[in-house]
């Protein structure tokens, strides 16, 4: 799946936009089950590490696909989950039909 992924990523255009990141703060900013979270931009890749009040795996997997039903674009998506002991980590691409693409590596702890 890593090769997938990175095959993805090599065929899009990583694109970096002040809407994008707003909506992500907006969804955040709204959740009852968040404590605190920080959204930063590494190149063209946002990284948003989340803290939850009570981690577990089945709620950050629903903050994590409500997060993706509001942002994704609707023609194409890919995520790819990693378990790291007290968190997990989520690499999520979405792009529309003209190759614009949405990179973002999410830690839920």
């Amino acid at each position: 799946m890593f090769r997938v992924m990175n095959e993805y990523l090599a065929k899009v255009r990583l694109e970096i936009d002040q809407r994008f990141s707003q909506q992500v703060d907006l969804f955040l900013s709204d959740r009852k089950d968040v404590t605190k979270y920080c959204i930063n931009i590494s190149y063209n890749k946002y990284v948003v590490d989340v803290h939850l009040k009570k981690f577990t795996i089945e709620t950050a997997d629903r903050l994590f696909f409500d997060l993706t039903a509001r942002i994704a674009f609707p023609y194409s998506h890919m995520s790819l989950r990693y378990n790291e002991g007290t968190q997990v980590r989520y690499r999520f691409v979405t792009c529309n039909e003209e190759k614009q693409a949405f990179y973002m590596d999410l830690v839920l702890s």
